[in-house]
């Protein structure tokens, strides 16, 4: 199956979220990297997707496209002057490379510009990737308390940054559905042990073929001082796709 694929399907930032069975026993929990690999492996969409949207910070409104072309995300926003900017992924079996487009080239991006936001929100390059799917030797946290969310048992999987002090965050934990797959909730945290961005979802819309999308994303940005607060507030909004029911 398509690594393409996996990314339109996770969500989110990719805007594609999609939901099918995971083959792993329920006595024996899967290796992490086992699982994300599966994750990374599920399909929801055949062929080319075009998908719209908006990035929404209190009342600033950022608009976006996203265009999946073989193994590449092309990313396009409006600036606050209201030009079109571009940067894509690139995706392979090890790795998603982050790409600027500027006059028609791409160049790869340097690490430093991984937390570059979009357009005034605080929705940054690194976060629309998601990266950290490719991150190897992670676990998966065996009766961790906080297991059930929204009212689901998950794997709560953590994977630490392959290369420290690359990106915003030392480590990732993931909250992925026993059942389906999904992946509810994305907590970000830092070198300094603290809570830095959370994601999660808030919404889904489904398609008349029983497939599942992600309709609307939350990003909390948390405070530094007080990781226990949210000091921002971001929301990922997709457009109803065709054979929404």
């Amino acid at each position: 199956m398509s690594v393409m694929k996996m990314w339109i399907q996770k969500v989110a930032f990719l805007l594609a979220l999609g939901v099918a069975p995971l083959c792993f026993s329920q006595e024996e929990a899967p290796h992490a990297d086992e699982l994300l690999a599966a994750m990374r492996e599920m399909t929801v969409s055949q062929g080319n997707k075009d998908v719209s949207g908006t990035i929404r910070k209190g009342r600033l409104k950022v608009p976006f496209n996203l265009s999946a072309r073989g193994e590449t995300l092309v990313y396009q926003y409006k600036d606050a002057a209201g030009a079109w900017q571009r940067f894509d992924v690139r995706i392979g079996s090890r790795s998603a490379e982050l790409m600027l487009v500027q006059k028609g080239k791409a160049q790869v991006m340097n690490a430093a510009q991984y937390t570059r936001t979009i357009a005034g929100t605080d929705v940054c390059y690194e976060d629309l990737s998601l990266r950290f799917l490719y991150w190897k030797g992670g676990t998966v946290q065996a009766n961790a308390a906080d297991s059930r969310i929204k009212g689901r048992d998950c794997y709560v999987v953590q994977v630490p940054n392959p290369k420290p002090g690359q990106g915003q965050f030392a480590w990732v934990r993931m909250w992925v559905d026993k059942e389906n797959g999904t992946t509810w909730q994305i907590d970000g945290y830092g070198a300094d042990g603290k809570l830095r961005k959370r994601f999660s979802i808030t919404s889904v819309q489904r398609l008349s073929d029983g497939t599942w999308f992600f309709k609307q994303m939350k990003l909390e940005v948390r405070n530094p001082q007080n990781p226990e607060r949210t000091q921002a507030l971001n929301y990922l909004e997709i457009a109803d796709l065709p054979g929404k029911k």
